[in-house]
């Protein structure tokens, strides 16, 4: 008998233990976010749990919970007070818990009936996949870069031609990794974001994803290789998803991006998530992402972000709850084909949403991918001739729209919002050919002759004044036709750093620049009653 019981007991404790090992085995790491009405006080995250119903999931699922952002209080009243729709990412909050599919639901609905809620949502804890190569792929783009030229091209050539590539303009990308020793990148001032580590289970197929963008963007305009659309940025620093140190945390990324930013800077999204039917759509459409991304755009930072790869029409009625929240400010790109047709390619998520598009195939960059080309068998030369997706085309609008702010700095010394790169970009932009809307094609030339305009102003007391020959190789010519007294002169560099000034008290003057390097200048003439700006190139 006592044997017989021994054996009850050894039978129940082992199915007990079984029990326990497969509860255990069917929980994962999850993780929500939540936003509470900013009218609301909590001192610190821990306040929360006098909510008697977080109190209670504390105490049932041991949930712990933490600030949603990296941001500091100081950071997040800093922001506010930059906003002009009064717009805070204050009160929100991280929870994280070990839970399996049942109990995660249990604690999403009785998140969502909290008092005073803006938003509760449960995201995702494993990395989703970046906005990848499209099959079937093209490759007779070889060893050009196509769309640095004139239409079908975003014409960013012209820039270049008018010492423009960047200079001036901070950088930053979210994703997945990036390889800082490509030949292309390896001199270069691009680097992974301070006290981070790339996660060691991120294959290439997603850590190669950021070379193909950086090279696109930033690779150095050499005698070898790809060179970036904004290959003279100040820097370019990607800020990566999954790290070693924090797991996959997407929001983490994006706020550490936007802590270390100031107004004028541009954060690119080369992110995706997932819609209706799992479909991939814009980043944003995660709450706590758009929330994040209204409170930079608001701030001046620029964000530039991808459409996604799902083929959704964000007018559906299934995105009326997303849509009601209003702009984020973020520039949205969608993929179009690499020809002067512009057309709409078949995977681009679209609506109006969706603001301008670029080449969704055919990009030539570094990187590993599916069309490589391998110089020496050497991992860090290699290149791919299809770089594809609304990856490839937010990278070089990113690119572009870099560029495009590095010429609004020169001419002006300060920075456009995001909000003005857009509209600027899309009233001067090349019109979409078919498919769903995704917006005009960006057009550098058009969209720098309208800052010029917009910035000249014409009145009766100009001082009037030719300046010749423009393109200058170091000689400058200036004829003062209306200035009646001693005349200014003053030449500033694209960073806006004064390189040269002189007095004029003729009427002819000729002038050695010949300690000056090339690229664009903006020559100022001023006396007593007037001030005119005109651009040099010099080459």
């Amino acid at each position: 008998m006592l044997v017989l019981l021994k054996k009850n007991l050894l039978a129940v404790a082992l199915c007990l233990i079984t029990t326990q090992v497969i509860g255990q085995e069917n929980k994962n790491f999850k993780r929500f976010y939540l936003k509470f009405q900013p009218s609301l006080h909590f001192n610190a995250p821990n306040d929360l749990l006098n909510i008697e119903t977080l109190n209670l999931l504390k105490q049932d699922f041991d949930i712990k919970i933490t600030n949603a952002y990296s941001l500091s209080n100081t950071q997040i009243e800093a922001l506010e007070k930059q906003s002009k729709s009064n717009h805070t990412l204050k009160n929100t909050f991280k929870i994280e818990a070990f839970l399996d599919d049942e109990a995660s639901k249990k604690v999403l609905n009785k998140l969502q009936k909290l008092s005073g809620l803006i938003y509760a949502y449960q995201a995702n804890t494993t990395p989703i996949k970046p906005p990848h190569d499209i099959a079937p792929t093209t490759s007779n783009f070889e060893n050009n870069q196509g769309y640095i030229e004139t239409n079908p091209g975003l014409n960013v050539r012209h820039a270049w031609n008018n010492g423009v590539n960047g200079a001036g303009v901070n950088i930053r990308t979210v994703e997945y990794g990036i390889n800082t020793n490509h030949e292309d990148l390896d001199h270069t001032n691009a680097f992974l974001a301070p006290n981070t580590t790339i996660n060691s289970s991120a294959t290439v197929a997603y850590t190669e994803h950021g070379t193909k963008v950086a090279g696109a963007i930033f690779a150095d305009n050499g005698i070898y290789g790809v060179s970036g659309l904004a290959h003279g940025a100040n820097e370019y620093i990607l800020y990566p998803e999954w790290t070693e140190e924090y797991g996959y945390n997407r929001v983490l990324a994006v706020s550490n991006a936007i802590a270390n930013s100031s107004a004028g800077d541009i954060i690119i999204y080369e992110m995706q998530t997932t819609g209706q039917n799992g479909e991939y759509v814009l980043a944003e459409y995660s709450q706590a992402i758009w929330d994040l991304t209204k409170a930079a755009t608001d701030a001046g930072i620029v964000i530039v972000a991808a459409a996604g790869n799902g083929g959704e029409n964000l007018d559906d009625v299934f995105y009326n709850s997303y849509n009601a929240r209003g702009d984020s400010g973020a520039i949205i790109v969608g993929a179009g084909s690499s020809n002067t047709a512009h057309n709409k390619l078949s995977f681009s998520t679209y609506g109006s949403r969706v603001n301008i598009q670029a080449w969704g195939q055919n990009v030539y960059t570094t990187g590993q991918g599916s069309c490589n080309i391998v110089i020496g068998n050497d991992f860090n030369q290699t290149y791919s001739s299809c770089f594809n997706g609304t990856s490839s085309a937010t990278a070089l609008a990113g690119g572009f729209t870099a560029v495009l702010q590095s010429y609004n700095f020169a001419l002006t010394g300060s920075y456009l919002t995001s909000q003005e790169l857009r509209n600027l970009i899309v009233t001067t932009g090349i019109p979409q050919g078919s498919g769903g809307n995704i917006g005009p094609f960006p057009n550098m030339e058009a969209a720098m002759l309208a800052l010029e305009n917009t910035l000249s102003v014409k009145t009766e007391n100009s001082l009037v004044f030719n300046m010749y020959p423009n393109p200058s190789k170091g000689i400058l010519n200036i004829n003062l036709k209306n200035a009646n007294n001693a005349t200014s002169l003053k030449i500033h560099n694209v960073l806006a750093q004064q390189v040269f000034s002189k007095k004029l008290n003729r009427k002819n003057n000729t002038i050695s620049l010949k300690n000056l390097s090339k690229g664009l200048y903006l020559v100022t003439l001023e006396n007593e009653n007037t001030i005119t700006t005109k651009k040099l190139v010099i080459n």
